[in-house]
C-alpha cells in the first residue's frame, strides 16, 4: 500500500493518470470527514478481471488525489476509513475505465449516508 500526497504517484511505465475526487453526501466540505469520523480515503485499482494493480490512501480532507497508471483498462473499489484503519463505509465500486497515454481521467465518487456502517 502506498500513500499519496496529492501529487502524481510514481510508477514505472506510466504514461497516463487517474484523478479521483470524493464527496460525502455530495458535499465537498472537508468538515464532513471529521463529522463522519473518517480519516482516509482508500482506493484499490484493479484489472477488469479483478487483479489488484495498486492501492492508494489519501487523507479524507484532501478530497482529491492523482495517481499514475499505465495505459489500459481498469476498475476499482473505494472506501472511507477511520484513524485506526477500520472501514467506515461499504466499499463502492468504480465502473471500468480506460487510461490513455498522456492524459488524465477524472472520476468522482460520492459516499451517501446509507454507505456508512
Amino acid at each position: 500500500m502506498s500513500t499519496n500526497d496529492a501529487s502524481l504517484a510514481s510508477a514505472s511505465n506510466s504514461a497516463g493518470s487517474l484523478t479521483i475526487d470524493w464527496t460525502i453526501n455530495r458535499s465537498t466540505d472537508p468538515n464532513q470527514c471529521n463529522q463522519s469520523v473518517v480519516s482516509d480515503f482508500d482506493i484499490i485499482v484493479t484489472t477488469p478481471s479483478g487483479a489488484t494493480v495498486d492501492e492508494v490512501m489519501q487523507r479524507c480532507v484532501d478530497g482529491v488525489m492523482t495517481m499514475a497508471l499505465s495505459p489500459g483498462a481498469y476498475a476499482g473499489n473505494a472506501v472511507l476509513l477511520d484513524a485506526a484503519g477500520n472501514e467506515r463505509t461499504t466499499w463502492l465500486s468504480i465502473d471500468p475505465f480506460t487510461i490513455l497515454s498522456d492524459s488524465d481521467l477524472m472520476i468522482s465518487v460520492d459516499f451517501p449516508a446509507n454507505s456508512f456502517q
